[in-house]
């Protein structure tokens, strides 16, 4: 009978049967033996933390008994009677013993000693021992010290005994111990779940032990490994698992503890967790196959249309249908195919709104308002745009003080009005924080400033937020394409550089021009130079006088600061003090002229010239606490009292953050600073406010005080402001005096201080003492020339 070989080609099922079984066989094997090396791993581990763990609290625990013995020792050294009786030891041994024994009880010892300063002994609870010149002081030095004393093992400590505690002297000396076996306990055990096992003499002597160690005196000792780590020795008929720590010193070598327990508890067999992860992978191994064998028969029929459908999704394609199935997996996949391409086209429609419009006020958002921008100048290269920066002031303000919740209400209420008034006439974006922008075309006989003003109207009317009015101004910057500038970024820079400059000037708007930019530019660039210029010495010191009125006096000048720049000759502290302010470069400045201040103050006192000074501190100075430190350590290094310094700081200032302002303030005046409110009057504060600032001083602006002589207004204000500062206790300094007829007026009024160029500008230091010279020999006088 002929037979006939058939090449049968496998189905996809059992390709897919014979590949999975191959598979979850080599899975099970090679899981096994790392499940098994890594748990012994893992168990090792746990043991050597477990171990170090505990003996942390081995150490722990005998230190705190050393600890507790030594403070104990240290009130009997300084217990006056104690030294009385030490003293009188060889008189009367027995008061000494009483006491020596009642020590002994409360703080827990077992022996005691009181030698003489030449080690003899005074009192003992045992008999003395040898050496005692030797070990005693070593005794008193932070290290555990352990002693083996008529057999027993003790924990020792000494402490001297001065009669007169600042003396170099010592005059006797106390030592105590405590039994090593009252350390190691079965209390121990329970706390770590180790045996504990004290030797010395490289582990050739055991000094203290668990009651069930597995170490007992003469037990191959000498086979035990004094370092870290894990170790296993084999002891009687067991094996265990030890490590061992450095705990104190014996006769000069170190101690060790061995903490230890039986191998057998220490790791756990493996064998019954190998077992059910056998039976594990076993069973999914067998509803693996039945799926795997399911899912084959099944999947092979609609999966090349679902790979068509993929195919198409991918290339953007919207797939109306997805291919039906007689399984319900392949049915689900459909469906999640549908989800998918659904989900694809939600998704997209989100990235877009995330992408193109502000999250919190749902207008557009900066890329949308740039992109508008291009499209605007691609279409029409020719075209005018008129581009408004647009900020909110004092939004900060209104943020911290009605909270961010509130806050977010109002930059929704003021994009909802922006884009209301401009949605037929222009395009309205919010840029960020309070930040908007409006970019429109520019008809003929329309001037730029007409659509700020146009803009201007949305906020005429206050926003009512919660119940809340609030009447919010804003700032705007204007740039115009293609005069500014021709490209997006140009344009914005330029409408963002005019919106600051409107803020310095306070003005509602400003229209860009170069001039604006080269300010900015070179503001920029002295920012960056203005530490280096620190360092080089470009800063200066000037120092205006202020006249004492009542004694015609000049006892006090104020610091001014003033830079000379190499490039750009001198530098008004306006430009760069507040962009010193922005950047935080304010804190260096301060420092500088503190230190600068203090240093002149001490050349002058050493010549005999004792004037105070006064310096001026910002709003961040001012809530930087550490401040008060540093003005202290000035102080202290260069010799001068507190009362040489006054620290002038404006209202709006203190209003910024008064909590921390006064936090500063009060420590400031605690040291015996004195403290002065600058330009009264042309602030925001309150006379609630006024009473809480700890200040000694109140100086009255300039602009009350330049048109004094002339002007019943300014001068009722003055005579109000003299009178209320005197009612507070306070003093007053009047900026400005520019002529003898405003001085009289305020000598009249009493004020106690003027200062201005009626007396003189600011001088260098070396120029303010040849004035004070002239000044001295002719007073008043010599103003008038």
């Amino acid at each position: 009978m002929s037979s006939k070989s058939v090449l049968i080609k496998p189905s996809l099922q059992m390709r897919m049967s014979f590949i999975f079984l191959l598979l979850l066989g080599i899975i099970v094997v090679v899981t096994i033996y790392f499940v098994q090396q890594a748990t012994y791993k893992h168990a090792r581990a746990q043991l050597l933390s477990h171990i170090q763990t505990s003996a942390g609290v081995v150490q722990d625990n005998v230190e705190g008994r050393a600890s507790a013995l030594d403070n104990g020792m240290a009130t009997l050294a300084k217990d006056f009677s104690m030294k009385q009786l030490i003293a009188t030891a060889k008189n009367d041994q027995r008061s000494l013993g009483s006491a020596m024994s009642n020590y002994q009880s409360r703080l827990g010892a077992d022996i005691y000693w009181v030698l003489d300063k030449d080690f003899t002994p005074l009192i003992a609870a045992q008999s003395p021992f040898a050496n005692s010149k030797q070990v005693v002081p070593a005794f008193s030095k932070a290290t555990l010290h352990w002693f083996t004393y008529q057999g027993r093992n003790y924990l020792m400590r000494s402490i001297p005994v001065r009669f007169v505690e600042t003396s170099a002297q010592i005059n006797a000396w106390v030592v105590m111990g405590i039994d090593a076996k009252k350390l190691f306990t079965p209390h121990l055990v329970d706390l770590t779940d180790m045996q504990i096992t004290l030797f010395g003499g490289n582990a050739s002597v055991l000094l203290g032990a668990t009651p069930e160690t597995h170490f007992v005196v003469g037990s191959r000792q000498g086979e035990i490994a004094e370092t870290r780590g894990l170790h296993s020795l084999p002891v009687n008929s067991t094996s265990i698992i030890y490590s061992a720590f450095e705990l104190g010193t014996w006769q000069g070598e170190s101690a060790f503890i061995v903490l230890s327990m039986d191998e057998d508890d220490a790791f756990l067999s493996n064998e019954s967790l190998i077992g059910q992860l056998i039976f594990i992978l076993l069973a999914a191994a067998a509803l693996g196959l039945l799926g795997a064998t399911l899912l084959s028969r099944e999947i092979t029929k609609p999966l090349h249309k679902l790979i068509d459908a993929a195919r198409r999704m991918r290339a953007g394609e919207n797939v109306d249908s997805f291919p039906n199935a007689n399984t319900r997996e392949v049915e689900t996949l459909s469906s999640a195919f549908s989800d998918m391409q659904l989900g694809i086209q939600d998704r997209e429609a989100q990235i877009h709104q995330l992408a193109y419009f502000d999250e919190l006020t749902h207008i557009p958002n900066r890329i949308q308002f740039s992109n508008h921008i291009r499209g605007m100048i691609r279409q029409t290269p020719e075209c005018e745009l008129i581009v408004l920066m647009i900020d909110v002031d004092r939004f900060k303000e209104i943020n911290d003080t009605l909270g961010h919740d509130l806050g977010d209400e109002l930059l929704i209420a003021i994009a909802k009005r922006l884009h209301n008034h401009t949605q037929n006439k222009g395009f309205c974006a919010r840029l960020g924080g309070d930040e908007y922008a409006w970019v429109g075309l520019q008809e003929v006989d329309t001037r730029p400033q007409d659509v700020a003003q146009n803009l201007l109207s949305v906020f005429e009317q206050p926003f009512k937020i919660e119940n809340l009015v609030l009447d919010v101004d804003c700032s705007m910057g204007i740039a115009l394409y293609p005069q500014h500038a021709s490209s997006l970024q140009g344009l914005m820079q330029c409408a963002d550089i005019a919106m600051y400059s409107c803020k310095e000037q306070h003005n509602p708007f400003a229209l860009y021009n170069d001039a604006l930019n080269k300010h900015s530019v070179v503001r920029l660039s002295l920012m960056s130079q203005l530490k280096g210029a620190l360092a080089e010495g470009q800063l200066e010191l000037h120092y205006q006088p202020k006249l004492t009125i009542a004694n015609d006096k000049i006892e006090t000048l104020e610091c001014l600061i003033r830079w000379f720049h190499p490039e750009h000759g001198f530098v008004p502290p306006d430009d760069f003090i507040p962009l010193a302010e922005q950047t935080g470069a304010i804190r260096h400045v301060t420092q500088w002229a503190l230190r600068t201040a203090c240093e002149q103050l001490k050349q002058w006192r050493d010549k005999n010239i004792y004037f105070s000074v006064a310096v001026n501190i910002s709003a961040i100075d001012l809530v930087d606490l550490s401040l008060p430190a540093s003005i202290n350590s000035l102080l202290n290094e260069f010799d001068l009292p507190p009362s040489s310094l006054t620290m002038e700081v404006t209202e709006s200032a203190v209003m910024g953050d008064p909590e921390n302002a006064l936090k500063a303030l009060n420590l400031l005046r605690d040291m015996g600073v004195s403290l002065s409110i600058d330009d009264f009057g042309t602030g925001y504060s309150s006379m609630a406010q006024l009473k809480k600032m700890p200040v000694d001083e109140l100086k009255i602006d300039k602009a009350f005080v330049l048109a004094l002589a002339t002007n019943q207004e300014d001068r009722v204000m003055v005579k109000t402001l003299v009178s209320l500062a005197r009612n507070l206790g306070l003093t007053t300094v009047a900026e400005g005096v520019e002529d003898l007829a405003t001085l009289e007026f305020l000598r009249e009024v009493g004020c106690t201080k003027a200062q201005g160029y009626y007396m003189t500008k600011a001088l260098r230091a070396d120029e303010l003492i040849a004035w004070y010279e002239t000044f001295t020999e002719q007073g008043l006088a010599s103003c008038s020339q």
